[in-house]
């Protein structure tokens, strides 16, 4: 029925990891340290759930030598970080300029789902030789232009982040003619002094205290699942438009940071989405964490209740069935303290007495237990049971413990009609899910009312569709309509136009590979050669269509983003290999002239991911990164 995921926490084994982002101002003694702030993110591809120890990081000097970062051991689904990046940890090691990062990945418990006909099940794991795999090293060359330099800080006040990319479309390959699927891994991580992306980064932890005159707030951090380790202290910074959930409450600016000011030091738990701005100068600060949005409390965990996340497919009364879910917390029957991903479906109870909120709106008042549709990623808080049959059961319905947060949702599907404010679309995916696993029955104010995928209805706010044209792929982020209120089907916070929606384009060459995988490779980008006689696929991927790239007049060109490379920015260009290393380059001058020489009969491309978007009125394929495996 599920896997259980079971991981051994540890600390830092440098003491001096401890560290305080608003620093020491009154301590003016170069320590010989610097700091580094290691996040995580991920490219899910195909994956439903993939949960994987991190073992430990290491950087590596422009002279050789080697010094470990970190060395707690955690689990991490890196699935869930797609939409967003996870602080790791923070690290002091000594000044000095690292050129490459080694990363330490532990397969013996791993826990890796493949969607089935919609359905997430159990893959089995093995490595590149089809064996068992246990633990693998990742060493990924930094950006020979942009190498990590820590300088002699004052406490922390010139700390740095280094920001990692696990490509799970580069690293692994699945064979579904085997039963069940079998995942090949091969690891592919990269890793930057900014990321190639502008996602939030999730910073978790126990309460340590705030100060409302400031607008702050310290914890003791503690990522992804963890529920022991405290990876040294952290202060957030918030301002007025910073949103609260807290114990069930929603508040915005000031009131938030009074309210969460009362909070209990110790044991309440806060998880903050923010923003990182680094400091480029002495100030006593590390850079700073701003909070966009701030979830505390009761309404993100506590030592009593249980934790369950995934998409609702179908409601019956009172009873949520959810897919692709994960649960965790503490004082579960088959585990302390680790998550499960389930591969059933499981049950989530809610009534009058469920809390309800949405992360990060301060605007969705209002809300019940009615609220929660079908389609709608949730993450509920309860009490958790296990059935003989194998069915985990969450009870939300508690009017002193149970809370569903509804969490941002897409909508993708192709236009059928369009208005001022509203649109109708043949629906192809809802939550990264297929259309055809959800059960729409009761969504509607009558029968004839519920929902459809053959015609699901958009309320669109202030975006006017009335001009597009029917087949235009439209891409919807923002809530399922409260379940029985149908129509409209899901109201729209923003209709994102495909050329701006997130893509991702993936190739890969059978026979060993190929020494010639694209045409026109030059400083402004390259195309896919669709006359290889070693292509196996190609295609893009956007919301919930696969685009052939055969099915498109030719292949698209491949051309490097135009964004400049700043201190929150920089794109990704590598290629390589978990045996070998991966290089990575901002420059994509550099990085054709490093495939020209690179790609070799020795070392043939085997498979391709980059990210970007998408502009089919032009067949462009602008990307921010560029995976290229060997």
């Amino acid at each position: 029925m599920y896997s259980s995921f079971r991981h051994l926490f540890k600390y830092l084994t440098l003491a001096a990891a401890a560290v305080a982002a608003t620093g020491c101002s009154h301590n003016n003694y170069q320590s010989g340290y610097g700091v580094v702030w290691v996040t995580v993110t991920a490219e899910p591809g195909s994956f439903a759930g993939y949960i994987v120890n991190l073992d430990s990081i290491t950087l590596t000097d422009k002279a050789g030598n080697s010094y470990t970062a970190l060395a707690t051991v955690e689990p991490v689904d890196l699935t869930r970080l797609g939409g967003y990046a996870e602080l790791w940890g923070s690290a002091t090691v000594p000044v000095d300029t690292y050129v490459s990062a080694t990363v330490t990945l532990d397969y013996t418990n791993a826990v890796v789902s493949v969607p089935q006909a919609g359905v997430p099940q159990k893959a089995t794991v093995v490595g590149t030789t089809g064996t068992a795999v246990t633990t693998v090293t990742v060493t990924t060359k930094l950006d020979p232009n942009n190498p990590l330099v820590l300088t002699a800080s004052y406490a922390t006040s010139n700390a740095q982040r280094l920001a990692l990319d696990f490509n799970l479309p580069a690293g692994n390959s699945i064979n579904t003619s085997t039963s069940p699927a079998t995942v090949t891994v091969n690891p592919y991580v990269t890793a930057a002094v900014a990321p190639a992306d502008s996602k939030l980064i999730r910073v978790r932890g126990p309460l340590i205290n705030s100060s409302v005159g400031l607008g702050t707030y310290t914890i003791y951090e503690r990522p992804f699942f963890d529920e022991a380790s405290n990876i040294g202290t952290l202060s957030m910074f918030n301002d007025a438009n910073t949103v609260y959930t807290i114990n069930g409450v929603m508040y915005q600016g000031s009131a938030g940071m009074q309210q969460l000011s009362q909070a209990s030091a110790g044991t309440t738990l806060t998880t903050a989405y923010t923003t990182f701005e680094p400091t480029t100068t002495p100030t006593g600060v590390a850079g700073k964490f701003n909070t966009v949005y701030l979830v505390a409390g009761t309404s993100l965990e506590t030592f009593y209740a249980q934790v369950l996340s995934g998409t609702v497919v179908a409601r019956s009364g009172n009873t949520l069935t959810v897919r692709g879910a994960t649960v965790w917390g503490p004082t579960l029957s088959f585990t302390t303290g680790y998550a499960e991903f389930l591969e059933n479906d499981a049950q989530v109870l809610v009534g009058p007495g469920t809390i309800v909120t949405a992360d990060g709106n301060a605007q969705a008042t209002g809300l019940n237990y009615q609220s929660i549709g079908v389609g709608q990623k949730i993450e509920a808080i309860g009490s958790y049971s296990l059935s003989g049959s194998g069915v985990v059961t969450l009870d939300a319905s508690s009017a002193t413990a149970g809370q569903v947060r509804l969490q941002n949702t897409e909508a993708y599907g192709p236009l059928l009609t369009g208005a001022a404010g509203s649109g109708t679309i043949t629906l192809d995916a809802l939550a990264g899910w297929p259309a055809s696993v959800f059960n729409f029955a009761g969504t509607g104010s009558t029968s004839a009312n519920d929902s459809s995928a053959a015609a699901y209805r958009l309320a669109t706010g202030t975006t006017d569709l009335s001009t597009a044209a029917a087949a235009t792929p439209i891409f919807a982020e923002g809530y399922v309509n409260a379940f029985g209120a149908a129509p409209p089907d899901f109201n729209a916070a923003s209709i994102v136009p495909e050329s701006a929606m997130p893509a991702s384009l993936r190739v890969t060459w059978s026979g060993g590979g190929t020494t010639v995988p694209f045409t026109g490779l030059s400083s402004g980008g390259f195309a896919v050669d669709l006359g290889n006689a070693n292509l196996a696929s190609a295609t893009i991927v956007i919301g919930g269509e696969v685009i052939d790239l055969h099915s498109l007049p030719a292949s698209p060109q491949v051309v490097p983003t135009a964004t400049p490379v700043s201190t929150t920015y920089s794109p990704a260009f590598s290629l390589g290999n978990a045996a070998n290393g991966i290089s990575t380059y901002s420059s994509f001058s550099s990085y054709a002239g490093a495939v020209t020489s690179g790609v070799t009969t020795s070392a043939e491309a085997l498979s391709l991911e980059a990210r970007g978007t998408y502009d089919r009125a032009t067949n462009t394929f602008t990307a921010d990164t560029v995976n290229l495996v060997l």
